[in-house]
C-alpha cells in the first residue's frame, strides 16, 4: 500500500500519478499524468493505465493538442493519393474554418464527447463566421469609413489609402474595390443567411473528426474514439424536393438567346447529354467520334482552392459512353471547325492540349465562372423578356431538365439512369420522383384496363 501511495502524490492542488514503462531501447522509464482531483481517482487511472499497459494498449500521455494532431500528424497522411486532391481540400478547409478555432487548443488526450457535441451546436449556430475571422471590405465598421471618407469629398484613390492604413489586415483595397463595396452596400438586401451551418455540413464536419481520431486510436494516440459517442446533428430526412427544371420550351428560348455566346456549345451539350458540368468541360476531341455518335466521359475540370484541376473519374473505367443526337454532332463538328480557324489565327498563342470546350487561348473553362455565366444570361434574357421570364436555373439544373424530359417521354428508367451514370435505378427514382410516380400511376392504370377491359369502372 506504501508503494502505492509513493506513485501517487498531490503536486499543488492536484493528483498526479507515476508509472514504469519500458522504451524502445528496453530501458524503463517513469512516466506521470496528472490533473485529477482526489487521490482515488488518480489510483483508479493509475490501476487502469498498468492494466493497459500489461495488455500492450497503453497510450503514453502527452501534451499534443487537438491542432497539432490534426494538422501535423493527420492530414499529411490523407493527402492524394490516399484521398482525392478535392476530398483532402475540403477536409483541410474544414479543419481550418470549423475544427482548430473551437477545440484546437484541447489536448487530444482530453478531448470529451461532449467538447465535440458543443462544437457542433456552435457550428449550428453561428458557424458561418469562426472566431478570429479577418476583417472583410464589407465589414459596417469598413464600410462605414468609405461612406464617411467619400461624403467629405475624397476621391476613391484616397479612399482606399485611407482604409488601407485604418485596416492593414485587409488585402485587395484598390480604388476599385472600395468604389464597388460602397456600392454593393447601398444595394437591395437579399435576405440574410442563417448564420449557422446546415445540419449536413456539420455532419461532414463531425465525420472529418471521427476519421482522424479512429487514426489517434489506431496509432496509440488515444484510448478511444470520442466521436463515435458524441452527437451530431441528426442526418436530413432523405426525401427530396422537387428540383427545379426548364420545359423543352423554355431550353429552346434561351439557346436562341445565346446564340452568340462562346459557352453556347459547352451549354447545347449539357443540355443534350445530361452531363455533369466537369465531365463536359473535361471533353477532349479524342473522347468524342462523330461518325459514330459517341462520346467518352472519362475526367472532369473541378476546382480545388481556387485552382483549376483535371482529375479522372473514378467511378469509370475505360470511361462512361453516351450517344449522341444529331443535332449535337453537327453543333459540335461545326464547333472544331471554328476552333481550327482560331488557331491558325493565334499560331503559338493558342494551347492546343485537345481541349472541346475552352477559353479563347485553348485552355479549359473556368468551371465557376462557366456557371455564373449561365445565370448572367438568364438574367439579361428576364429583363429582355419581362412578361415571360425563365425560372431561375442553376447549371446543374440542365442535367436534371434532360432526365425529366426523357422520363417524361417514356424513356426506360434503366437507360435514364446508365446515361446518368447512376450507380442504380433506385439513386434516380428517387431524385426524380416528381415524374416517376405519375408515371406509376399511369401503368396501373393501363395495366389495370387490359386485364378489366375498360378503366375506372371496376366491379363492387
Amino acid at each position: 500500500m506504501a508503494g502505492s501511495r509513493n506513485n501517487v502524490r498531490k503536486r499543488g492542488s492536484t493528483w498526479t500519478y507515476y508509472l514504469y514503462v519500458t522504451d524502445g531501447a528496453g530501458e524503463r522509464r517513469q512516466k506521470s499524468k496528472g490533473g485529477f482531483a482526489t487521490r482515488k481517482e488518480a489510483e483508479a487511472a493509475r490501476v487502469e493505465a498498468l492494466a493497459a499497459l500489461s495488455n500492450g494498449n497503453w497510450v503514453q500521455p502527452d501534451r499534443l493538442t487537438v491542432a497539432e494532431f490534426l494538422i501535423d500528424e493527420w492530414l499529411p497522411t490523407q493527402r492524394p493519393p490516399t484521398l482525392e486532391e478535392s476530398t483532402y481540400a475540403s477536409y483541410a478547409r474544414n479543419i481550418r474554418l470549423h475544427v482548430v478555432p473551437y477545440v484546437g487548443e484541447i489536448r487530444l488526450q482530453q478531448l470529451t464527447p461532449m467538447d465535440l457535441n458543443a462544437l457542433y451546436r456552435t457550428l449550428l449556430d453561428s458557424g458561418r463566421r469562426p472566431p478570429g475571422s479577418p476583417v472583410r471590405r464589407h465589414d459596417p465598421a469598413v464600410l462605414d469609413l468609405i461612406a464617411r471618407l467619400k461624403g467629405e469629398g475624397q476621391t476613391w484613390q484616397q479612399v482606399a489609402d485611407t482604409v488601407a492604413g485604418e485596416f492593414p489586415d485587409l488585402v485587395g483595397i484598390t480604388r476599385h474595390a472600395v468604389a464597388s463595396a460602397h456600392r454593393r452596400a447601398h444595394e437591395p438586401k437579399p435576405a440574410p443567411k442563417d448564420p449557422g451551418l446546415s445540419n449536413r455540413m456539420v455532419r461532414y464536419v463531425h465525420t472529418i473528426i471521427h476519421a482522424a481520431l479512429r487514426d489517434a486510436l489506431r496509432w496509440n494516440r488515444v484510448t478511444r474514439n470520442v466521436a463515435a459517442v458524441a452527437t451530431p446533428p441528426p442526418q436530413a430526412s432523405t426525401r427530396r424536393g422537387r428540383h427545379t427544371t426548364w420545359t423543352g420550351e423554355h431550353l429552346g428560348q434561351f439557346l436562341d438567346f445565346v446564340a452568340d455566346s462562346p459557352y453556347l456549345p459547352a451549354w447545347l451539350f449539357l443540355a443534350t447529354s445530361g452531363s455533369r458540368r466537369g465531365e463536359v468541360l473535361g471533353l477532349k476531341w479524342d473522347d468524342v467520334d462523330l461518325d459514330a455518335a459517341t462520346a467518352i466521359i472519362s475526367r472532369q475540370v473541378a476546382m480545388v482552392d481556387h485552382r483549376i484541376v483535371v482529375k479522372d473519374l473514378p467511378k469509370t473505367k475505360g470511361g462512361h459512353t453516351i450517344s449522341l443526337d444529331p443535332g449535337t454532332v453537327e453543333m459540335l463538328a461545326n464547333h472544331r471547325e471554328r476552333q481550327a480557324k482560331i488557331k491558325r489565327l493565334l499560331g503559338g498563342g493558342y494551347h492546343d492540349d485537345g481541349w472541346i470546350f475552352t477559353r479563347p487561348d485553348g485552355t479549359p473553362i473556368h468551371p465557376e465562372r462557366f456557371s455564373r455565366e449561365f445565370l448572367r444570361k438568364q438574367e439579361a434574357y428576364n429583363k429582355a423578356h419581362p412578361d415571360e421570364p425563365l425560372p431561375r436555373l442553376k447549371l446543374h439544373g440542365l442535367r436534371h431538365t434532360w432526365a425529366t424530359l426523357a422520363l417524361e417521354e417514356g424513356i426506360d428508367i434503366h437507360v435514364v439512369s446508365d446515361r446518368l451514370d447512376h450507380s442504380s435505378t433506385h439513386i434516380t427514382s428517387q431524385i426524380y420522383t416528381h415524374v416517376t410516380r405519375p408515371m406509376q400511376s399511369d401503368a396501373a392504370d393501363r395495366v389495370a384496363a387490359r386485364i378489366l377491359g375498360r378503366r375506372h369502372d371496376l366491379p363492387g
